[in-house]
Formats: structure tokens, C-alpha cells, sequence
């Protein structure tokens, strides 16, 4: 109603029907300054609604944040390493706000600072505020108002799914509309339920844990939704959604909440613009007044690194083959697939998943570990897909690998000469024959680099440097890798110690030894077992037991080492323990 041309009117529209009534090919966003300077605190009080009752004076204040966090989602998190201990120890309905102030540069900011401390020393505060500057300390009270959904996430029950939902209420009616939702979760029990959210903008974000495998199951998730939406717009007047989109969870609820005028405009522009109803069917627009509790996704239990999995997305960005074949969120998703079909009994269907996921899921993943980084719950895919790998060798290839891994010495030797030999092939036959052995021995071994410049003719061996008067040693691990194809880093290393007058050691019989790598990416376990043990009992001799550091040249090595603890002899691992904590990586 706010324009005149008719493509404004529908760009507007579809702001609020994006998939519904078209799909956004593209947009440029508008975004908001990240100002440099911040000071944060969390002010505690005794219950929600003494909390939300002081949110309007907040406000007076200019806080650019203003986060809500009730006491059933600060415990979710008080046992999270480097959160305040008082966590623990707050009343049993306390609830929390983190307060942040931001400006341009540090005298505005401490401006504002002492002109909201009046607003401070007014608030029925449990405890006196602290504010603080530090980078740090700030990013430990974000972590706890961030980790919230990821820590009842992970603390769910098998098979479950963790359902975050976010509601609309005035801002001077919150914290009684707190204590309702409470009530809620009370009477269906959801004994996990936490509610949290930005209070600034009466939003409020709630999660649940729930299981849809059985028609009681699917009642009380009907029930509830049926007394939540109720309390939301007619005790509260409030909204079904506050930034989050509609879905299938409130499309059912749409007419109740807008009007059936507003309604049958809403169903008028869907059938104007989509006359086929080929966009988001059933979103948003729907005759099914039970579409919240049709056609749900049953979260099946499959395995342990899977269960965990809130199918977030947050791991796909660090994945290596997100762009050849599958993310790590895709893979978890068809590991469920699978699981679904195999209790419907569906055998073609898996049977042709099986087949595909031989390939995208299990032979292209990098079992790097990065997914971990970013995923809430600290899922390592790559360890799912080490394990399919193990439980799909035959007997002959776990003693193919345990021969290799045994005798590696001439292993090494026989690629040291291909290696020469290539180079003498190089100059006759061209590049593309050495690019070819390359990418043979890089099969066989993850960590072999592909054909560069860098490459070039194994130097001389690498001897001990030992300095009479140095004083510090380090062991020398150099990695099969660096052994095999030469290269500048080992040198470099070699003349760096010996300007700073620091002893190098490198093992005796260090050649034919291995990292494990191959057999640890591949699944060969017993192999990686053999080698590990073999590798800590050589540096436990020649580190003077665990006395000297350990430095290796290629990092992934570095962080194969660092996993092999739970692979070690109980006489190993307390090898390993003193050894571990002078390892580190050159490169």
C-alpha cells in the first residue's frame, strides 16, 4: 500500500513470500555497521518477568543489544569451559541480559557508559553490573548466549530433533509471556525446554527436544502447538514468527493470525503470480489445517557421530568436496535416507543409495576433520567416514595394508625411485608422464602433493646436527613425504637450528618410517595401530624419554600424531602423554 508502480508493489510482496511466490536468484544486501568499539555485561535477576520489566529503561540507555537468556538455557551451557562459575550457582528461576554498547571510537563509548550507570543502580540487579572492554571477556558472554541452541541440540535424545521456534510479544507483556511458555513446556514435558532471544525487539526464540515416531509423539507436539499459538495471539496479540520464515510448523495458523480478509488477498496473489502452484506448495498457503503435524521428518537412529547432527549447514563452508559431491551436513542427511528406507523396507531405494554413496560419500571425503570446526556439536564427519571404510575392507586388503605398514622402509625406497626414475622420464617424455605417477602414488597416499615446480631431485639425506655446545636439542621426525620427494623446508629447518646453536637429532631408522596417515584416512585401523605404536616407542628412546621436543615438517602429520592416543598401548600412552607436550609442526 506504501507504493504506486506495480513492480514495486510485487518486489515488496515478495519480500514477505520469498519462495512462495517467487525464487530470489539474487540480492544485494543492505548491512549494519559492526562498530569497533564494544562494552559488554550480563545482569542478572531473580526471575523473567523482573527481567523483562526493566527492558524499556534498557532501552534509554542506546544498548545496541539487549539478549535475553532464562535460567533453563544458562545452564545448558554453565558447564561450558570459560564461562563465570556463578552460573551454577543462580537462583532456580534467575534469568539473565546481556547488555552491549558499541561506538566509533572509546571516548563516545565511555560517554554512554556513565550516562546509563543511573539506569544501572535502579535495576533489581541479583548483582552489582561489570562491564568490560576486553576482547576476550566478551567473547566468552557471546558464547554463552550463542552456544544455547547448540548445547540442547546436543544433549538430546537419540532420535530426536531439536525444534527452535521464534515468537513476537509486546515488550511490556515479555516476561509474563516467559512464564507462560514455561508453563507450557511444564505441562507437556519438555524438560529441556529453553527460551531465549533478543529482547530489545520482544523476540523471543524457544527450543524444544521431540520424537515423532509414535501417535502419542505426534499428539502432544499437536497439543502444544495448539495452546502455544493460542497464548500467543490471543492472550498476547503477539506474532507466530518474528525473524525467522513461515513454514509448515504455523502455516495452518496463518489465517487465524492475519484475518480471513487478509487471508484471501494473501490466497489471490499466490494464485495471480503462481497459477500452477509450483512454488513452496503448501507454505505459508494451505487447506491443511493439520499441516504442522503432517508429513514430519522422522529423525531415525543411525550412528553415533550422525545422531548428534542438527543438519545445521554450519560445516559446509570448510568442506573440501562440498563442490565435487557432498557436504558433511548431505552425507549425515543420506545416512538417515538410508536408515528411513531400510525400516520402511524400501530395498530398491537403499540399495541404489548404497551404491551412489560409495563414491560421493565415502571415497571423496577428505577426512580432514575441518567439518568439526565449525559444526555446533563438534561432529568430525571424516570419523564416520573413516569407520564405513574399515567396515567395508575385505580381509585381504587389512592385510595388504598391515604388510605395507610393516614394511614401509621398502616402500619408501621403491617410490624414492620412481621418483628419480620420473624425473629422468620427465626430461625425456614431458610433464604429463610425471603427472600421471603422481596422481597414481597420491591415491595410495592422501598427503603426497600433486605435480608443481616445487618438485625436484631428492637432495642428500639429511644427517644429525649435533652442536657441543648448544644449548637445546630438538628431535627431528622428518616425514616419509619430505623423505621421499626432498624439498627445500628440511634444509631450511636444518641451517636455521644450526645459526641459533640448536642440536638436531633425527632418529635412528627413521627411514621407512610413517605418520600413519594413509592407513588412518583409509580406515586400515589395525595398520595405523602397528604404526603408531612402532612411531612413540622410537621417540620415546630417542627424545631421552619425552625430554627432548619433538618437531615434524608437514602439519597434517603433526595432527595424525596428535590422534594417536586412543590407539596406544596402555605402556604407549604414558609415553604419548609426555612426548605430546613438546610436538609441534615447521611448516
Amino acid at each position: 500500500m506504501d507504493f504506486e508502480r506495480p513492480l514495486d508493489i510485487l518486489t515488496h510482496v515478495i519480500i514477505g513470500g520469498e519462495g512462495t511466490l517467487a525464487f530470489i536468484a539474487e540480492a544485494v544486501m543492505h548491512t549494519v555497521p559492526d562498530l569497533p568499539c564494544k562494552m559488554t555485561g550480563l545482569l542478572y535477576f531473580e526471575n523473567p518477568e523482573v527481567a523483562c520489566s526493566t527492558i524499556p529503561q534498557l532501552i534509554t540507555t542506546g544498548a545496541a543489544a539487549l539478549e535475553f537468556m532464562d535460567r533453563a538455557s544458562l545452564r545448558s551451557v554453565e558447564n561450558m569451559p570459560g564461562v563465570p562459575g556463578i552460573l551454577k550457582d543462580l537462583p532456580s528461576r534467575a534469568s539473565a541480559i546481556l547488555c552491549e554498547f558499541q561506538e566509533t571510537n572509546p571516548e563516545k563509548l565511555a560517554d554512554q557508559y556513565e550516562k546509563a550507570k543511573p539506569v544501572f543502580s535502579g535495576l533489581p540487579l541479583l548483582f552489582p553490573p561489570e562491564f568490560t572492554v576486553d576482547a576476550m571477556e566478551q567473547a566468552i558472554m557471546w558464547k554463552i548466549r550463542k552456544g544455547m541452541y547448540p548445547s540442547v541440540a546436543g544433549m538430546r535424545a537419540k532420535g530426536t530433533s531439536a525444534l527452535l521456534e521464534d515468537l513476537a510479544f509486546p515488550i511490556e507483556r515479555l516476561g509474563q509471556a516467559v512464564t507462560d511458555v514455561q508453563l507450557l513446556f511444564e505441562k507437556y514435558k519438555y524438560e529441556n525446554g529453553i527460551i531465549f532471544g533478543h529482547a530489545k525487539d520482544g523476540n523471543l526464540h524457544f527450543v524444544i527436544s521431540q520424537g515423532f515416531f509414535t501417535k502419542e509423539d505426534i499428539d502432544r507436539f499437536e497439543h502444544f502447538n495448539q495452546d502455544l499459538f493460542d497464548l500467543v495471539l490471543n492472550k498476547y496479540d503477539g506474532a507466530l514468527k518474528a525473524e525467522h520464515s513461515t513454514g509448515r510448523a504455523v502455516s495452518a495458523f496463518v489465517e487465524k493470525e492475519w484475518g480471513p480478509a487478509a487471508y484471501r488477498v494473501m490466497k489471490r496473489l499466490k494464485t495471480v503470480i503462481d497459477p500452477a502452484n509450483l512454488l513452496n506448495p503448501g507454505i505459508i498457503i494451505t487447506e491443511d489445517k493439520q499441516a504442522h503435524v503432517h508429513d514430519l521428518k522422522v529423525m531415525p537412529v543411525v550412528e553415533e557421530e550422525v545422531d548428534k547432527c542438527i543438519e545445521c549447514g554450519y560445516c559446509e563452508q570448510s568442506c573440501p568436496s562440498r563442490d565435487l559431491t557432498l557436504t558433511p551436513r548431505r552425507r549425515i542427511v543420506i545416512r538417515r535416507a538410508i536408515k528411513r528406507m531400510e525400516d520402511t523396507g524400501d530395498r530398491a531405494g537403499r540399495k541404489a543409495l548404497l551404491k551412489d554413496y560409495r563414491y560421493a560419500g565415502m571415497e571423496t571425503c577428505a577426512v580432514d576433520g575441518m567439518c568439526a570446526v565449525n559444526c555446533p556439536v563438534s561432529i568430525n564427519t571424516g570419523d564416520l567416514v573413516k569407520r564405513l571404510r574399515r567396515e567395508n575392507h575385505s580381509g585381504f586388503q587389512n592385510w595388504l595394508s598391515m604388510r605395507v605398514a610393516r614394511n614401509f622402509g621398502f616402500v619408501e625406497s621403491m617410490v624414492r625411485l620412481g621418483v628419480s626414475s620420473s624425473l629422468l622420464m620427465n626430461r625425456i617424455f614431458g610433464k604429463k608422464y610425471m603427472i600421471r605417477l603422481t596422481k597414481f602414488i597420491r591415491f595410495i597416499m592422501p598427503s603426497f602433493p600433486l605435480w608443481s615446480n616445487q618438485i625436484r631431485r631428492p637432495g642428500k639425506r639429511l644427517h644429525s646436527v649435533k652442536s657441543a655446545t648448544a644449548a637445546q636439542e630438538v628431535i627431528y621426525f622428518t616425514t616419509c613425504i619430505s623423505r621421499m620427494m626432498g624439498g627445500e623446508s628440511g634444509e631450511q629447518f636444518m641451517e636455521v637450528c644450526k645459526r641459533a646453536d640448536i642440536g638436531v637429532v633425527i632418529p635412528k631408522g627413521i627411514g621407512g618410517a610413517c605418520c600413519g596417515q594413509l592407513y588412518s584416512s583409509k580406515g586400515f585401523t589395525t595398520a595405523f595401530k602397528e604404526t603408531a605404536n612402532a612411531n612413540i616407542q622410537k621417540l620415546w628412546t630417542t627424545s631421552s624419554e619425552g625430554k627432548i621436543p619433538v618437531i615434524l615438517d608437514v602439519t597434517s602429520c603433526t595432527q595424525t600424531v596428535k590422534t594417536y592416543r586412543n590407539y596406544l598401548t596402555d605402556e604407549n600412552k604414558i609415553r604419548y602423554d609426555k612426548c605430546i607436550l613438546w610436538m609441534s609442526s615447521i611448516l
